[in-house]
């Protein structure tokens, strides 16, 4: 019995480590504890540098890191926001038509390394060739997060059109190409694929389709696909919200949000009160499911829907709430950077912002200042009652978990950063573009 015992604590221990997709367990971006505190100097375990650029999350089961990158010749190095703005590139082109991509080669690559040294096991391609679509200066062709279970990692380049599964020894097992489409107004792509009890659900929401497929991640078959009336850029990853009702599928697409039974896609609800893209994804509670999108000309909702919905459940006029709609709070939106759901609480970062909401009614209880924050897009992490908050010039702020606002420490990494966090027990994986870096205490 004792030896049962320590099996399964060691099992349970090792799931508690993993980081397996965009966001972490659940795409919920909590965890048990990491460190507060880190420097250039202090509390680094290792460094290592990643050939090529990408804004790919490095996602981790067990001893191995995962990370997708784009292997550029010439190199390719995003820039940061207000730089890659002013840059002349990032200027859509006239009358809609896609700009073609830089003449450059890249190496669409998979790169595996040792959780404890950094070592890199291994590197290998998943596609080669030039893009055929430009992407804002300081987007990457590597922007989606790479998924992991016990066996294999898989990978999705969507400006490749490339969908590819290695096994933990960087064996290829399956490989798909599902197409290349522009991204609205040359920005780019970056949704990453889901991961959910062996089904791989992988974003096609592009200026040319609109769907998400669903395949057998063992063997890449396509089981179904959630096909969508009309086209439109999104950077929203799939979310599997595991709530009271059931288990479902949500899809955040340009002008409508969907949820989708797992077993055949069909369509379970739908709110059509959007009208901008989704730069962030969703996150939520098993009672409450929290998304929002903005942009230029948005009324920038927030929204709160409970688990259960059913049927068309868009507001109608002036309506702010229904059956099914907790909330509807315009200019609340969360920017690049997803919002977190706990305890009660919705947490909503901003541009240079954090605002903290009731997670039943929408109520806000502050919206504070991130002094030193210039930019967010990395989604934060919740852990041991603190939000850590990494802005683009690589500072990470400790704010105090609740509704007191309290900003506890700042970090700084000199490094430019607008991936999301990874957590792997006591281990803080950061990425930036000069390399991916392990915070240990």
């Amino acid at each position: 019995m004792r030896f049962l015992f320590a099996l399964l604590f060691s099992a349970s221990a090792l799931l508690a480590a993993d980081w397996p997709q965009f966001r972490g367990p659940n795409a919920a971006s909590t965890a048990a504890a990491v460190p507060a505190e880190w420097a250039k100097d202090k509390n680094v375990a290792w460094t290592a540098k990643i050939p090529g650029s990408g804004w790919a999350s490095p996602v981790v089961v067990g001893d191995k890191v995962f990370v997708a990158t784009a292997v550029t010749d010439p190199p390719f190095v995003p820039k940061d926001m207000m730089k890659g703005v002013m840059d002349p590139s990032s200027i859509p082109s006239v009358g809609g038509k896609a700009k073609p991509g830089p003449d450059i080669k890249i190496d669409w690559q998979v790169v595996c390394l040792d959780l404890t040294t950094g070592k890199e096991l291994w590197a290998k391609t998943a596609a080669s060739g030039k893009p055929k679509y430009a992407i804002h200066p300081s987007n990457t062709f590597a922007t989606e997060t790479p998924c992991a279970d016990a066996e294999r990692v898989y990978a999705f380049f969507g400006q490749a059109g490339v969908l590819i599964a290695y096994d933990h020894a960087g064996q290829e097992v399956w490989k798909q190409d599902v197409g290349t489409f522009p991204g609205t107004s040359d920005l780019g792509l970056g949704a990453s694929p889901a991961l959910h009890e062996g089904k791989l659900f992988v974003p096609l929401l592009n200026e040319e389709k609109a769907a998400v497929l669903c395949l057998d991640a063992k063997t890449g078959k396509q089981l179904w696909k959630a096909e969508r009336a009309k086209a439109g850029t999104s950077w929203a990853t799939p979310f599997v919200w595991k709530n009271q009702a059931r288990t479902e599928l949500v899809i955040c697409g340009k002008g409508m949000v969907s949820g989708h039974d797992l077993k055949d896609g069909s369509e379970l609800w739908k709110f059509t009160n959007v009208d901008s893209s989704f730069s962030s994804s969703p996150t939520a509670t098993d009672a409450m499911l929290v998304f929002g999108n903005g942009g230029p000309g948005s009324k920038s909702p927030l929204v709160g829907v409970k688990a259960g919905a059913k049927g068309d459940i868009s507001l109608k006029d002036k309506e702010t709430s229904n059956d099914y709609v907790a909330f509807y709070k315009t200019g609340s939106a969360p920017g690049m950077s997803s919002a977190i759901a706990a305890d009660g609480l919705v947490y909503v970062p901003g541009s240079g912002t954090l605002a903290c909401y009731d997670l039943t009614t929408g109520k806000q209880i502050y919206k504070e200042s991130l002094k030193g924050a210039r930019m967010v897009a990395a989604s934060p992490v919740l852990a041991d009652g603190k939000l850590l908050i990494t802005e683009e010039t690589g500072k990470t702020l400790v704010v105090k978990a609740g509704k007191e606002f309290e900003v506890l420490g700042t970090n700084v990494l000199e490094d430019l950063i607008w991936s999301s966090p990874a957590v792997a027990g006591d281990k803080l994986l950061l990425r930036g573009v000069k390399g991916l870096y392990c915070i240990k205490k």
